[in-house]
């Protein structure tokens, strides 16, 4: 009997219409093929059960029914991907616009539900599939440094993992997000970042962490796995590396020690797309620590390590504002 191969492994995503029904799915979405999927039933072994034998386990018992996926890109992630973490943040989203460039917004509301998107995940290889329902992500990973492609990190529950035949999606052949593509500005508003100049020989590489804030929920209610989601809170932290410039000082440490409210736009561009081209942007106000001066070097030039700190911005009434341009109209 022939083993699993890691060529035929895979880790495929479709939106549901009505969380917890599982569905089809039908993206192929290109994971690293060890470590995606685990489980956990609660095993209760009985060990300090006394039977008058001296082995003592004689049985076990299930008490719950979790499931965790670790889903991560090893060749990079694509403009059309994103909509799948940018939709746990926001859901109800379609990408508009007349010609083959599609745009989409996922900003969410800070005081109202957003409903994020559930998904139905097939995990597997040649020999066994599970098909994972209620898929959603409590946390996602974005990072891009130069001569690289930009990855992706998503950890997400799902209600149950059932065995049964896999889908099969057609090859995704997304435009990947070179690292290199990358710009970032700073504005003193939200509303500043569109007519903010873009700062030159400055940002080396960086790594956007989001809490989405989802949690799944156990109840009392006749079954082992869990019943539904629940919204909390949403946070990220921005860590960077960049040059040692006037600009890192005057940027970085100055509004760290004066606890200055910044905002931030990453922006990478892509091939050109319909009337217009592939684009993945993200703006975002926050509080920085106090930076590391030279906490790293390159060459001989000194680098300086920034962490941010996502803040809610009372003037927008916003936070994270993720948005796509790309090829895609529908969740897949």
């Amino acid at each position: 009997m022939a083993p699993g191969t890691q060529v035929f492994t895979y880790a495929n995503f479709g939106k549901e219409a009505t969380r917890g029904t599982p569905v089809a799915p039908t993206r192929q979405f290109y994971a690293e093929g060890t470590g995606v999927l685990d489980f956990n039933y609660g095993l209760n072994f009985h060990e300090r059960e006394n039977a008058g034998v001296r082995t003592r386990i004689r049985r076990a018992t299930q008490q719950k029914e979790d499931v965790a996926l670790k889903v991560r890109t090893v060749s990079g992630v694509g403009f059309d991907d994103l909509v799948i973490p940018f939709s746990q943040l926001k859901g109800g989203q379609t990408g508009t616009g007349a010609g083959a460039d599609k745009t989409w917004g996922f900003a969410p509301s800070m005081t109202a539900a957003n409903n994020p998107e559930a998904y139905s995940v097939d995990v597997g290889d040649e020999t066994q599939n599970w098909r994972c329902q209620y898929c959603m992500a409590s946390r996602f990973t974005i990072a891009a440094g130069l001569g690289d492609v930009t990855s992706l990190q998503m950890e997400m529950f799902a209600q149950r993992a059932i065995k049964t035949a896999k889908a099969s999606p057609a090859i995704n052949n997304a435009i990947k997000i070179p690292g290199d593509l990358w710009t970032i500005k700073f504005a003193t508003t939200m509303a500043g970042l569109t007519g903010a100049s873009v700062q030159l020989n400055f940002l080396i590489d960086w790594s956007l962490m989001v809490d989405t804030g989802l949690v799944f929920r156990h109840y009392m209610d006749g079954n082992l796995y869990g019943a539904q989601h629940v919204e909390t809170d949403i946070a990220a932290t921005l860590d960077m590396t960049v040059e040692s410039t006037a600009l890192a000082v005057s940027e970085f440490y100055d509004k760290a020690v004066a606890q200055t409210l910044d905002f931030i736009r990453l922006r990478a561009t892509g091939p050109a797309l319909g009337g217009s081209a592939y684009q993945a942007t993200v703006d975002l106000p926050v509080l920085y620590e106090e930076p590391v001066p030279i906490g790293a070097q390159d060459d001989g030039v000194n680098l300086y390590k920034v962490k941010a700190h996502l803040t809610y911005d009372p003037t927008s009434a916003q936070s994270i504002v993720p948005a796509l341009v790309n090829s895609l109209s529908a969740l897949p």
